[in-house]
């Protein structure tokens, strides 16, 4: 089964990931992208890096599905493993959840909605981005709850909402919710 985590930026889709890895043993499911490596991430763990090149190579060798341009770098998923059978966990971006769902196994899609959504942005300043991203993130967040507040058909594809308040109770509930389902598959 792959949990998808979809969301708004800052609405903790990366901490949910962790903790489904580390409490559940799901494989961290991770996109390849184009995109600079952040200080504190893990190249093949937290995303798969590499250049331009070898990014179009691997679409024109149909290595990868699901490809898409965000914030001027590329992403994509290793299309071996959306046809894996392997417990695994990914952040999905929303408008990409479609064509995810059409080229992978038994996906659990949830859509993680914040509280507050103040404290979505907060948690984004906290990243210490460069200025112009940041505020292409901000831009981002504001288009990114417009759509899915008036698009049906979007809310469809999500199997799950859930509603984030920071909270340790809140990362025990969402743990919570994939167990069960984990049983029904099982």
């Amino acid at each position: 089964m792959i949990v998808t985590l979809s969301g708004i930026t800052g609405t903790g889709k990366s901490f949910f990931k962790n903790a489904i890895s580390k409490e559940l043993g799901f494989e961290n499911l991770a996109i390849v992208t184009t995109r600079a490596k952040r200080e504190n991430e893990i190249n093949g763990i937290d995303k798969e890096f590499v250049t331009n090149d070898k990014f179009d190579e691997m679409v024109k060798n149909n290595e990868i599905v699901v490809n898409f341009e965000f914030l001027g770098a590329k992403y994509g998923y290793r299309k071996e493993k959306l046809e894996s059978y392997e417990n695994q966990v990914t952040e999905v971006h929303y408008n990409t959840i479609y064509e995810f769902k059409k080229n992978a196994k038994e996906v659990f899609s949830i859509y993680i909605i914040p509280k507050e959504v103040e404290r979505a942005k907060q948690e984004l300043k906290n990243r210490n981005l460069p200025i112009q991203v940041e505020k292409n993130r901000l831009q981002e967040i504001e288009e990114h709850i417009k759509e899915y507040q008036n698009n049906k058909e979007l809310q469809k594809q999500f199997d799950y909402v859930f509603i984030n308040d920071y909270t340790e109770k809140s990362k025990e509930a969402l743990l919570q919710i994939i167990r069960k389902k984990i049983m029904l598959y099982a």
